[in-house]
């Protein structure tokens, strides 16, 4: 009788240890599972702008070097669909719909459309440099788009090291269509998860895609 008692002591001090362990095992699993879903949702809407921009590329305005210090939809632009922001917004658009209700656990902060440099910092060209596939490094040229409660807030400026004038934005000009030098275009979309059981674990992510774009005789 005392040794079974002694056994039964001994069993609930062992569960108390082990319990929240596993616990805390079955939580991080959740949350795991949970965090992958939501990436593998991000990483279809980047690929669903990409494919769209690759079909819009230029948008029929290559020859446009003009950039504003504002998105706007009027302005010096000649037409005003030859406004950068119109385009990015249409792919931002297509992303949108994706993610909305899709990630309940993850806020979309930020989206960015970007082009992709090949070796030594050039732009890409065929014969002169690669194909880059990876994610935005600076200073490639980038729009930036902060994205909020599913509206898309457009910054002051394009980024942080564009104002008035084309360093660092990605323009219609920069997007070549011409064969066989198309242009290629990432777009990046940055987005905050929240573990729904371990409401202290947060983590910022982002995924990407990067396409040619299609090409026009």
């Amino acid at each position: 009788m005392i040794r079974s008692t002694r056994r039964s002591g001994q069993a609930m001090v062992e569960l108390a240890i082990i319990l929240p362990l596993m616990v805390l095992l079955f939580l991080g699993s959740w949350t795991a599972a949970d965090l992958i879903g939501d990436t593998q949702t991000a990483l279809q809407a980047t690929r669903a702008g990409a494919r769209y921009a690759a079909e819009l590329g230029n948008a029929g305005y290559a020859t446009n070097t003009e950039i504003l210090a504002t998105c706007q939809t009027s302005g010096s632009f000649t037409p005003v669909a030859a406004n950068p922001c119109s385009v990015d917004q249409e792919i931002i658009q297509q992303m949108l719909p994706v993610v909305t209700g899709q990630m309940p656990n993850a806020v979309v902060e930020e989206i960015d459309i970007y082009e992709p440099s090949g070796a030594n910092g050039c732009t890409f060209s065929a014969g002169t440099c690669p194909p880059n596939n990876g994610a935005y490094t600076a200073p490639e040229p980038i729009n930036v788009y902060h994205i909020s409660g599913g509206s898309i807030t457009v910054p002051t400026t394009y980024s942080s090291n564009c104002t008035t004038t084309p360093l660092n934005c990605f323009t219609l000009a920069q997007r070549d269509q011409t064969h066989p030098d198309e242009s290629e275009l990432g777009v990046r979309i940055v987005y905050k998860y929240t573990s729904p059981t371990l409401s202290l674990f947060t983590q910022t992510d982002s995924q990407y895609t990067v396409v040619r774009l299609a090409p026009v005789e």
